[in-house]
């Protein structure tokens, strides 16, 4: 019995270190691996789109996003309704209460060919002060 437990006991020995030599060798870094290369830093080039007429509704609403932010509502000249966030139009401050119509140009990301959701203020056409409900 006692030579059956001296031949088993060289062969865990020896599986016991071919383990502990593979998991150190597992934690090593290939010398022939390369770096990690960052993606390039994306800059965006924005352009101004054509000149739209836009209502500006007198009051503000919480906006449909998963930040907690005011949004403006507004309405195109062919009646769809939109959201735009409270400070996204440059150049405007616009008064709770006032109903606005203004020529805004959105800004566009050239590379993406897609609108940023940020409009800038061309000329405030009109405004008028609504009676809040």
């Amino acid at each position: 019995m006692i030579s059956a437990y001296q031949s088993i006991k060289p062969s865990l020995l020896l599986a016991g270190l071919i383990s502990a030599a593979t998991l150190l060798s597992a934690c090593q870094t290939s010398p022939f691996a390369k770096d990690p290369v960052p993606e390039p830093r994306y800059i965006p080039s924005i352009v101004l789109g054509e000149a739209q007429t836009l209502t500006v509704m007198p009051n503000r609403v919480a906006c449909a996003s998963e930040l907690p932010m005011q949004c403006l509502l507004a309405k195109s000249k062919d009646g769809s309704v939109f959201q735009i966030p409270y400070d996204w139009i440059d150049d405007f401050k616009p008064t709770l209460g006032t109903e606005y119509i203004i020529s805004a140009r959105p800004q566009i990301d050239e590379g993406q060919q897609s609108a940023t959701g940020h409009w800038t203020l061309q000329n405030i056409l009109s405004q008028r002060m609504v009676g809040m409900p």
